[in-house]
């Protein structure tokens, strides 16, 4: 029984990529989680059987559900418990209900696909999306301090790496996939540093102020795509696995016009004093838009970054805004917390809207989007 537990371990390891086995992972297997036999008093037997589900290493569950074995409710683990398979002690979140949620990675779609010799961003455009638990997490190698250790990631130069920062193994399906979704934008793309503004998640951002910052943030600080994107639940597994608002953000973003609140805007709040913005602090405008306009901070603002403009502007991605009467569509910065519009929203004409008012136009008035025809 031992030999063939071996050979299991073997014939497994053979899909594990070599260069893993590097001096970056020195630890040996046994010190990872899912090797520590506290937690699993049977080794590499607690997970691998003799004979399993078909189109899986020798597990006794599908493999979008063997994982809620130990990250499921208290039934299942219950019952490995019994079997000997699982330690007493074990007591781990239940990821499970996280993926139940309405907003949530679909682990249930296109099950089977995965394989970890898989190209990544995919190249195929007719290959069909997919996401899998281990996707995200090695098995093997996953611990508590390194979650993503054993998984290669995609830089924001389209480079494949081991994961060493959270974005790149975002990346992975959120950047160059040939088969991204219509409604999915390139998120390398609008992060990369070299645009006039982007949030800070793959270098520190390009302003020398930001008055609306909560501390301990400042201008050189840097955020993780899960300083957003996660549960909904403060007390709940980390991670961005599930969540009642849309695109699994931690908290509540409305992207459509309606009355300010806290809560309409809880996410941005998070991180930026509502009463700064409110009071116009660095925009003369702002209250006006957001409170007795009622306009979404999405209508003006992309939330990861812009290709054309500061501040985050972006016109382009939303339908609420149409050209000016002129035919334009732009924003033009003119200095600090001074800029200009060129746009119809809310049927109200731009052409142009100069911030603050009496500010003086440019000498030489330049678009930062291209005149619509």
């Amino acid at each position: 029984m031992v030999k063939f537990f071996r050979l299991s371990l073997f014939i497994i390891s053979l899909s594990i990529p070599l260069t893993f086995f590097s001096s970056a992972h020195s630890k040996s297997l046994i010190e990872k989680t899912h090797f520590d036999k506290t937690k699993v008093p049977m080794g590499c037997g607690s997970c691998h059987i003799g004979h399993g589900r078909i189109r899986t290493p020798m597990l006794p569950e599908r493999r979008d559900q063997f994982c809620f074995i130990c990250h499921g409710d208290s039934y299942a683990l219950d019952k490995a418990q019994k079997e000997g398979r699982i330690a007493k002690s074990v007591r781990e979140n239940n990821i499970k209900k996280e993926f139940e949620k309405p907003n949530h990675h679909p682990i249930e779609q296109n099950t089977g696909l995965h394989t970890y010799d898989e190209i990544l961003p995919e190249i195929d455009s007719s290959m069909p999306r997919h996401v899998s638990c281990g996707d995200c997490h090695h098995h093997h190698f996953v611990s508590k301090e390194n979650k993503m250790l054993g998984i290669r990631g995609t830089t924001s130069q389209r480079v494949k790496v081991a994961v060493s920062a959270e974005y790149e193994l975002c990346f992975n399906c959120h950047s160059y996939s040939a088969n991204l979704p219509l409604y999915q934008t390139n998120k390398a793309e609008l992060f990369n540093i070299l645009n006039p503004s982007f949030h800070p998640v793959v270098g520190t951002g390009k302003n020398i102020s930001m008055t609306s910052l909560i501390a301990p943030l400042t201008v050189s600080s840097q955020i993780k795509c899960t300083d957003c994107h996660g549960s909904d639940d403060p007390t709940g597994p980390r991670g961005p696995h599930g969540s009642q608002y849309k695109y699994i953000l931690s908290k509540n973003f409305s992207d459509s016009d309606g009355p300010e609140n806290i809560t309409q805007y809880e996410l941005c709040y998070s991180c930026h004093r509502r009463n700064s913005i409110l009071n116009n602090e660095s925009f003369s405008y702002h209250n006006l838009h957001i409170s007795d306009v009622g306009t979404s901070c999405r209508t003006c603002h992309n939330p990861h970054g812009s290709t054309k403009n500061q501040h985050l502007i972006d016109f382009e991605s939303t339908f609420v805004i149409r050209p000016s009467t002129s035919g334009r569509m732009a924003y033009t910065s003119m200095g600090p917390n001074t800029g200009q519009c060129y746009l119809t929203c809310h049927d109200k004409d731009h052409n142009p809207e100069v911030y603050p008012k009496g500010s003086s136009k440019p000498a030489a008035q330049t678009s930062s989007s291209k005149k619509k025809k």
